[in-house]
This record gives C-alpha cells, structure tokens and sequence, in this order.
C-alpha cells in the first residue's frame, strides 16, 4: 500500500486536539476567593467547588466613589488604592478569611491599565499578607477557552461570559448586593483557573508520594 501525500495542514491538525473544555471532574474541591484588581473597578467572587458542582457563593465590586476618582495625577492613584485596600480587607472577613485561596491577576507586562493593575494588586498582595496567588489572564482564558487571544482575534467579554455561564449560574439578583458584570465574571475565570491548576498539583503530588511508595 502507498504511502498518501501529506496534505498541508492537515497533519498539524492532526496532532493538535481541538479544545475540549474541561469537565467538573477537572477542578479541584475548595473553596476560592478571588479579586480582578484595578483602581476603579475591581471584581470580587466567593467560588465554592465540591463533589456536586461549582457554587457561587457571593460576587461584588469595589469602586471609589466620585470624589476620590476626581482626585488627579499620582495623588489620585494612591488615594484610589487606599481605598481598593479598604475594600479588600473589608471582603476579606467572615467566611471569606477561611478560604482555601486567594487569587487575584497578574498583572499584564504590556497592555492597557498596566499601572492601575498592578497598584490594585500591590494591595492584595499587602492586605492578604503576601499568601494571595497571581494568575495570568491569558493562562486562564487558554485553560478554559482554548486560546488566549491575539490583537487580530482576541478573546471579548463575550467569550469569557459564555464560558463563566456554562460553569456557574449567575445570580438571580444582579444589583448592587449580587453584581454580575464583567469585572465579577473575570474574577470568575481566575477562580475557577485556579481551580483547574490546584487539580493537576494535587494529581502530581499523589504521582509523586505513589513513585515514592513504590
């Protein structure tokens, strides 16, 4: 029998797998607390997972009110953070102090809102006491989406809403107690990253103590 041409592409197709989202039984069980940071907007989520799904248990903003916003230049910045700070810590309380992590993003190396990223993330960093856990933005959207995204074809609000929709059932109360937009919805994907990656460094260290055992 004859070997057949190859045809372009279509070995490269072959050997790639077209994504398959992940499926519950990929995310680790625990409970996730996580923060998409800036100095106007920042997202925050209570994320439960366990042997019956993914809950979400809790979802808010943290916005500086007109007054701080207006202040301008770096002394506008600063005031901004002191605020966010504020409000971490406040969300930090309660059932949220007993998570199993907290997860906040990575700030971008290029990119807008780089400075306003990074100020906001500083004081997680700061208020959690050095233990919140980084998560780049484009990890998870590969993760959960299957790509990251390029300037040509990037992944929009829409793809990261459709996603965080297909896990969590957003809140039926979509106010001021229960937000859902789409700085809740990022925190959302960095949660539930989080999630994912926890399952695979737990499945590593069972490898690893079994080779041990062995």
């Amino acid at each position: 029998m004859k070997n057949q041409p190859s045809i372009p592409g279509l070995d490269s197709a072959i050997r790639h797998k077209a994504f398959q989202p992940p499926t519950l039984g990929q995310f680790a069980h625990a409970t996730v607390q996580a923060f998409d940071q800036t100095l106007t907007n920042t997202g925050v989520v209570l994320i439960k997972s366990n042997e019956l799904g993914l809950h979400l248990l809790s979802t808010a903003m943290i916005r500086p009110p007109a007054e701080v916003l207006d202040i301008p230049s770096t002394d506008g910045n600063y005031a901004r953070a002191e605020y966010v700070s504020g409000g971490i810590l406040q969300h930090r309380r309660g059932y949220a102090s007993s998570v199993d992590a907290v997860v906040y993003e990575r700030p971008p190396v290029h990119g807008q809102r780089i400075e306003s990223i990074l100020l906001a993330g500083r004081e997680v960093h700061r208020v959690t006491g050095g233990k919140a856990v980084m998560m780049d933005n484009r990890h998870a959207k590969k993760l959960l989406i299957g790509r990251a995204g390029t300037k040509e074809n990037p992944v929009k609000k829409a793809h990261v809403k459709e996603m965080v929709e297909a896990y969590l059932t957003p809140p039926k109360d979509q106010g001021k107690n229960m937000p859902w937009n789409e700085h809740v919805r990022d925190a959302c994907m960095l949660a539930l990253a989080w999630l994912l990656d926890e399952k695979q460094r737990q499945a590593q260290a069972a490898a690893v103590a079994l080779e041990a055992a062995a």
